[in-house]
């Protein structure tokens, strides 16, 4: 069923104005300060307004691809980054499917490459010829995060496997059955791993022990596990000092995670991480599909249906409406903060049809917490209210901010369950954002301003919403 959307009902305000040209970023990188929302332009996405994203798209991706001896990616934004990191390679592909399905293919070959024989991939994988491009911000950062990496150069943490989605899109645009070959086992293995080695509540969920392997780095999710309060100006240096920590934490003990289910510091199932578990499984399953394996699409399908059932049991909370993560492995507990994660199931486009309306109704379109001026907000805006948060738009996912790889997967949910009318009307507010902003690491949903890194691969992304929304935009007629 779908929604009709009123583009002056989805929230408050909105004044017709026509679309500017495609901002570039300020000197000095990062705009500081709260800038005074601009209206929020009325109209379609048009021919224009593709062909002008595609445009910063190709030119960003240029400028943040790097080709070394492990293979062609991306890095997030030049200058800052010495890794190749795992859930950013699937955002950078997506984008890229496209843009340059081939492209795009090199950027999983060389993630997956470095595959563990155990089928792990891994977080990022650090490598030194970058570094002296980077900038002194991440040679501190690969300096303090030294005691996860191997010998060549791996992380030791997991990401959310948004490159299994991934390699779904590039063989739907490139139709490259040899590549699919090539690939399709790895990923298997990976999904393999995470079934096999990060169960470690025993409920068929895959759970986290670092919180950077969450990709949602400081979530207000995790204030409580974590004991940290980002209230006072000294909660973002205690943040700073804990993370590296807990690493060399995991370390001493070879990051080994039943040990870690066993000291119980930080085991967590986060909705979002599964969530895209779950979306990748169905990914695998197609993918076996389309290469004639119906027995083993079938059963990647299954573990998939097997997963949204066990967060419908033990995550999803009737009275609120939505999913809450789990942690503490020894006496589990909800978190109770309302995150995008809350209502990410929907991605898997397995949920049933009442929680999906509810969902909807009681958190993405209310206008006090996610039906923001400005979608999509990561964070709740009324709970965001109870609090001053010191250094907000340094302690990445924790304030105003909305991301961009957070609008696809909604956007993507949405399809998958017939709401094309709201995803279309996400879509087009996420265009023409980025089309007044250009292209940022994330954005703030008070006055939609562009904020962290300049020239931020991200908000490639959504060339790939509008070809699943707008098509008509996106056509070559």
């Amino acid at each position: 069923m779908s929604v009709n959307i009123d583009r002056r009902s989805f929230v408050a305000g909105g004044a017709a104005v026509g679309v500017g040209a495609m901002a570039l970023p300020r000197e000095g990188g990062a705009k500081t300060g709260l800038a005074p929302a601009y209206p929020m332009p009325e109209g379609p996405v048009t021919r224009d307004d593709y062909l002008a994203l595609k445009a910063k798209t190709e030119e960003v991706y240029g400028a943040n691809r790097v080709t070394i001896q492990a293979g062609t990616f991306h890095v997030p934004t030049h200058g800052k980054y010495s890794s190749l990191f795992a859930w950013d390679s699937g955002w950078h592909a997506i984008a890229m499917s496209r843009v340059d399905p081939a492209i795009a293919a090199s950027e999983i070959d060389a993630l997956t490459s470095l595959q563990l024989e155990n089928g792990r991939v891994s977080h990022d994988t650090h490598f030194p010829e970058l570094e002296e491009k980077a900038n002194w911000v991440s040679k501190l950062g690969s300096a303090l995060g030294n005691s996860q990496f191997d010998e060549m150069g791996r992380s030791a943490m997991i990401d959310p496997p948004s490159y299994v989605i991934a390699a779904e899109r590039i063989f739907e645009a490139s139709g490259d059955r040899e590549w699919l070959g090539r690939v399709l086992p790895r990923l298997e293995r990976c999904l393999d791993y995470l079934a096999a080695e990060r169960d470690l509540f025993g409920d068929g969920l895959v759970s986290v022990i670092h919180p950077w392997e969450t990709g949602t780095d400081s979530s207000p999710a995790y204030d409580d596990l974590l004991n940290l309060d980002f209230r006072t100006p000294l909660g973002g240096m205690a943040r700073g000092l804990k993370y590296p920590r807990m690493l060399d934490y995991n370390a001493r003990f070879g990051w080994d995670p039943q040990e870690a289910r066993r000291r119980n510091k930080f085991v967590l199932e986060d909705s979002n991480f599964n969530a895209i578990v779950i979306r990748a499984l169905l990914s695998v399953a197609r993918l076996n599909e389309a290469m004639g394996d119906s027995a083993k699409s079938d059963a990647y399908a299954s573990r998939a249906r097997d997963m949204v059932s066990a967060m419908d049991r033990i995550n999803w909370v009737e009275e609120a409406g939505c999913y809450f993560s789990r942690y503490d492995a020894q006496n589990p507990k909800l978190v109770t903060r309302t995150t995008l994660a809350s209502i990410m199931p929907i991605l898997t486009g397995l949920v049933e049809e009442e929680k999906v309306e509810r969902m909807i109704a009681e958190h993405l379109t209310n206008p006090d917490e996610f039906g923001t001026e400005f979608v999509v907000s990561f964070n709740a805006k009324d709970e965001l209210a109870k609090e001053k948060i010191y250094l907000e738009d340094l302690l990445l996912w924790r304030g105003h901010c909305i991301w961009t790889n957070m609008n696809w997967m909604i956007v993507e949910g949405l399809n998958a369950h017939g709401k094309t009318d709201l995803a279309r009307e996400i879509t087009r507010r996420t265009a023409k954002m980025i089309l007044h902003e250009g292209f940022w690491e994330f954005y703030d949903f008070r006055n939609g301003q562009g904020k962290g890194q300049p020239n931020f691969n991200w908000p490639g992304l959504v060339l790939d919403m509008i070809h699943t929304t707008w098509p008509e935009a996106a056509s070559e007629a």
